[in-house]
């Protein structure tokens, strides 16, 4: 019975997760526990439980007598965010590119061309993008093969595509952060980890700049 439970609260935590970084829960909006225990058919305590993993993940704020509430893009987290990321995106495409078996290398080319096959600007394409840029991310830090760098990086992961949606960027602007990923993928196969390394910070500082472009 508790694996089942484990599972079922894992879920909602991935689905209320989902919805923060997509904005289908909007920067700055108020959580009621009554309704997404009703919504998720949950308990309370479990509830509770799952507000607090999301408070460690960054993604909401729990206020003492004012409630909890998703975050708002704060300047200074996303500054410190960008400057996190840069390195250890870096330091993992860096010992991917050591690493990474011709699977893997299928499962990113497969990836790369079914982003490139997306040529509209409705919201599901910026999600289908976002999630296709998750899992090319993912492969890169499963192939780095360092747990806790993994366990790190995802949080910061997470945090910067939450500012995707919230900022309002289109479909063909996230189209544009796969042109270093292509060339990342050709690193991959060379098996340079050091121009790895270096395309992988361009594509944070890419990130950065386009966060920059839309907020001033």
């Amino acid at each position: 019975m508790e694996t089942i439970h484990m599972t079922f609260k894992q879920k909602i935590y991935e689905s209320l997760k989902r919805r923060i970084i997509t904005s289908g829960l909007h920067a700055g909006q108020q959580l009621y526990e009554k309704e997404l225990m009703q919504e998720y058919g949950i308990g309370r305590t479990p509830l509770r439980e799952i507000f607090h993993e999301l408070q460690r993940d960054g993604l909401i704020e729990i206020l003492p007598k004012l409630g909890t509430k998703v975050v708002s893009m704060d300047l200074k987290v996303l500054r410190e965010t960008v400057q996190l990321r840069r390195e250890l995106e870096g330091l993992a495409a860096e010992l991917a590119a050591r690493n990474i078996t011709s699977g893997q290398l299928a499962e990113f080319r497969h990836l790369l061309d079914e982003a490139g096959n997306i040529d509209d600007n409705a919201p599901e394409a910026l999600i289908k993008m976002s999630d296709i840029d998750v899992k090319i991310h993912l492969i890169i830090y499963e192939t780095a093969g360092n747990e806790q760098l993994i366990n790190i990086i995802r949080v910061l992961l997470d945090k910067m595509t939450i500012y995707w949606f919230q900022v309002g960027f289109s479909a063909s602007e996230f189209q544009e952060q796969f042109e270093e990923l292509e060339l990342l993928y050709h690193a991959m196969i060379k098996g340079d980890s050091s121009e790895a390394k270096n395309i992988m910070r361009r594509h944070i500082d890419h990130f950065a700049e386009l966060i920059k472009k839309h907020i001033f």
